[in-house]
């Protein structure tokens, strides 16, 4: 078997360089193991750099047809390693205290091998290693802080769920298997259009189905993540409502629509109904929040629930006729989670500038923060209302594509729920602006002006443009990610 190294680059490059941030961590002492984040931050950045030549070979296919590296794999690695990058330098400052400091980034370079090995995956196998590479790296994250009572309750709440959807998952794949006798995604998909919608594949769909709902926190496997969103270092909490979120999403699109798009009219109304549930739950739960980090958690909950209607209306098809609409859905999704992941990083960073100087990080805390950190406000109060989909911030583009999808559609599923998102866009206004009117028209209890680290400023600053330059000029971002709604299809 001939192997593509060149196709593989960026996976080569994490390895090693996470490697090297192990063995480098050992030599450093002191205020020298901060090398280390920066020692991560350049394996992303070379990782990147790998990636950006293979664009003009597409498709190309290895390790026989289990990595496949094209137009979606291509847009959702650049993702991944983009927002990777982010959260890096937003670590650096926060973990420069810590002991664990080299040990974190060795874990979070293990999980960001995780994410980019998820879109080229087109393997079932390959698919649970890449599901769990993301998932075990963040259990020992949770919990990196062992004298903290609440990072240990994060971590045990999210390790037990998680050996629980890695069960789900391997059993979702031996029921599958048992039915096609592969775990290739693309013989599945044979196999099911002959023999149809057997009850053994359904069920083994479902399963699976389930398993990637922890991962992206859809109700009713979103409970742990409000708990260890709290506990986790907040960098970790950035995290997972962006990388990890993402791969999950990307892992669910590989199943369905690779593996058994015959039947989406079978798992689409599972995929609604979970949608529905998702944002309905996720908004309210947020009204009544009053710790930042815990309103973002049940905001990412919400956020998924939007992202998962594209999915929830993609339809059957066997050649070309529905491939136009189908593909719109998939961008849709994909320019969704561009759009998510520049504005909650945004917000992340602010949060996380916050956090030494309020460890409580309640929204009564940032009361009046306009007078005494003028531009973090005006980002904060500007990625909430992004969030919230006000224009012309980012949000409402992703919105606006996901409604456009939806309503391109035209079937009754896809009208009910556009409304449903409407409304839910209307309701987490209230939680939204609530920040941004804390921040604006509250009395400070305290006097004096807040502190943020210049790297955290700058990383601020970088989210707080990407949210306007994606709000008042889409088209070119959506055109990127037209290339993963189209090649999808042909995997």
């Amino acid at each position: 078997m001939r192997i593509d190294y060149a196709a593989i680059g960026p996976e080569i490059a994490l390895a090693a360089g996470l490697s090297l941030v192990l063995m480098v961590d050992l030599a450093l002492r002191g205020r020298s193991r901060v090398l280390a984040g920066w020692l991560s931050f350049a394996t992303l950045v070379v990782a990147a750099a790998l990636l950006v030549p293979n664009h003009g070979r597409l498709p190309v296919q290895t390790l026989g047809h289990m990595f496949v590296l094209d137009g979606f794999a291509f847009v959702f690695k650049a993702l991944m390693l983009g927002s990777a990058a982010i959260v890096v330098l937003l670590s650096i400052h926060p973990m420069r205290a810590h002991r664990y400091e080299g040990e974190y980034y060795f874990l979070m370079l293990c999980a960001v091998l995780g994410t980019v090995l998820m879109p080229s995956s087109r393997d079932l196998l390959m698919l649970f290693v890449a599901l769990e590479l993301v998932s075990v790296p963040g259990f020992v994250l949770a919990g990196i802080r062992k004298r903290n009572a609440r990072s240990n309750e994060a971590a045990v709440k999210f390790f037990l769920f998680g050996v629980l959807s890695a069960g789900i998952f391997v059993y979702g794949i031996s029921l599958i298997y048992g039915f096609a006798g592969t775990t290739d995604l693309a013989r599945i998909a044979q196999t099911s259009r002959v023999a149809g919608a057997e009850p053994l594949l359904l069920v083994g769909v479902l399963f699976i189905v389930g398993a990637f709902g922890f991962k992206v926190s859809a109700v009713p496997f979103h409970f742990w993540a409000p708990d260890t969103y709290e506990g986790s270092p907040t960098p970790l909490a950035a995290f997972l409502s962006v990388s990890s979120k993402a791969a999950g999403f990307v892992g669910l699109m590989l199943l369905l629509l690779v593996g058994v798009p015959n039947l989406a009219g079978l798992w689409g109304p599972v995929v609604g109904g979970l949608a529905i549930a998702t944002m309905t739950v996720g908004n309210v739960l947020a009204l009544r929040q009053r710790h930042l980090v815990r309103l973002l958690a049940y905001s990412s909950i919400g956020q998924a629930g939007y992202m998962l209607i594209p999915l929830a209306l993609i339809r059957p098809y066997s050649t070309d006729p529905m491939a136009g609409s189908n593909a719109g859905l998939v961008r849709g999704l994909a320019m969704y989670l561009l759009v998510y992941a520049v504005m909650n990083l945004g917000a992340f960073a602010v949060v996380i500038g916050l956090s030494k100087q309020y460890p409580t990080l309640l929204i009564r805390d940032i009361a009046g923060l306009s007078r005494r950190a003028p531009f973090h406000a005006a980002a904060l109060a500007g990625f909430m209302l992004s969030l919230g989909g006000i224009p012309p911030l980012a949000g409402w583009a992703a919105k606006f594509f996901v409604f456009l999808a939806a309503m391109g559609v035209g079937s009754t599923m896809a009208v009910v729920l556009a409304a449903v998102m409407v409304v839910n866009s209307v309701i987490s206004l209230y939680y939204y602006v609530g920040v941004a009117r804390a921040m604006y028209l509250q009395v400070p209890e305290e006097v004096g002006a807040v502190r943020f680290p210049p790297l955290i400023t700058a990383v601020v600053a970088i989210c707080i443009i990407g949210t306007l330059v994606l709000g008042v000029f889409p088209e070119p971002f959506a055109s990127f990610a037209r290339s993963a709604g189209i090649t999808i299809f042909q995997s």
